[in-house]
């Protein structure tokens, strides 16, 4: 394991993408440091020669979320140079210059991100990972019922079908169909 157990750095969310079919590698080598690791899991059901068969997958193949301080998630990237991509957001340095940092995923947006993936049986649920598709800036949106209740997004169509859209800005974005309009309003909160 190449990650340093620090104690006193601010911990935040980060993704990062794993190559070569190493991300369970990864999230046990994060976890066996102390940090949180989140991976977007669904059950997949499968008919084969008459039996019903469930196997459990990750829904946007290669991302990890991990909550540890910016030093372990850039010593582990030095450590396995080839094998992760941190996803980075352009910064101003003390200079005025910018630079690429890793990106630090809003609590508020990991949370929605863990509750959506997390709830139902993933039938209504499309996942786009850092393909985003096009939409417009709209007004946001709030459940107000159902097992989505307190989910915020958007609203948008998508191959003619109206999806609620909750993003992880610059990573992952999920799309969420047949929430009837009834268990939405207006959100009061526009962060």
């Amino acid at each position: 394991m190449y990650i340093c157990q620090v104690m006193d750095d601010q911990l935040n969310w980060y993704a990062l993408r794993a190559f070569k079919g190493r991300v369970g590698k990864i999230k046990e080598d994060f976890d066996a440091a102390g940090c949180k690791t989140y991976m977007a899991m669904q059950i997949r059901e499968s008919v084969r020669n008459g039996h019903h068969l469930y196997k459990k997958v990750q829904v946007v193949p290669q991302l990890l979320f991990v909550y540890c301080s910016e030093r372990q998630l850039l010593d582990y990237k030095n450590a396995h140079f080839d094998e992760i991509m941190i996803y980075r957001s352009k910064m101003k340095n003390d200079k005025g210059e910018e630079t690429l940092l890793p990106a630090v995923i809003p609590e508020k947006q990991m949370k929605l991100f863990m509750f959506i993936t997390s709830v139902g049986d993933g039938k209504d649920v499309a996942y786009y990972g850092d393909i985003m598709p096009h939409f417009e800036e709209g007004e946001k949106v709030e459940v107000t019922d159902g097992i989505y209740k307190g989910a915020t997004g958007y609203i948008k169509r998508i191959k003619k079908d109206r999806k609620l859209l909750v993003a992880v800005e610059g990573v992952a974005v999920v799309a969420i169909s047949n929430i009837p309009m009834s268990c939405i309003a207006k959100s009061n909160n526009n962060h």
